[in-house]
């Protein structure tokens, strides 16, 4: 069966949701567990890393949310799919060059040796996991939102394509 533009559409903001949901679950289950750890063991640069990832899965799953709402009901028609595809192309691309950020201040974090903040290094370790999982997350998504644009662009036999440019 070969799927409709609106269902691939439908199906890559499923998959989106999904990665992004279990990136966060596993952030609560793994940041959770690293709390109790640390506070049993007195390691504050363990409970530093617990926390923040903790923190990240908290702000995860708010996205998700806020996600699910958008994309609750499939593309109604081609044009939608496109809107909605190259939208969240753009986006997921812009959020991977923030994420590169994250990565950047993680590293920093690491490297920044201070009395007072003596788990920075910690923090930025957790942010370098949890910029890495987004980078990964939305340079693949954006790819395969691109892909999906790229091949409204080529014409048919004797035809145009829906696009004009997957750089639209």
């Amino acid at each position: 069966m070969t799927l409709t533009l609106t269902d691939r559409v439908a199906q890559q903001e499923r998959s989106l949701l999904r990665g992004l949901t279990a990136g966060a679950t596993l952030s609560a289950i793994v940041g959770t567990k690293l709390v109790a750890w640390a506070a049993l063991t007195n390691r504050p640069r363990a409970a530093a890393f617990a926390r923040q990832t903790v923190t990240w899965a908290a702000i995860d799953v708010a996205i998700a949310l806020a996600t699910s709402r958008g994309i609750a009901h499939p593309p109604v028609d081609d044009a939608d799919a496109v809107a909605r595809a190259r939208r969240l192309r753009n986006l997921t691309a812009t959020n991977a060059v923030l994420d590169i950020g994250y990565i950047g201040v993680g590293i920093a974090l690491t490297r920044w040796h201070n009395p007072q903040h003596p788990t920075a290094a910690a923090d930025g370790a957790a942010v370098i996991v949890q910029g890495a999982f987004l980078l990964g997350l939305d340079t693949f998504h954006a790819r395969r939102f691109h892909h999906l644009l790229a091949a409204q662009t080529t014409p048919p036999a004797g035809g145009a394509g829906l696009l004009a440019s997957p750089r639209n």
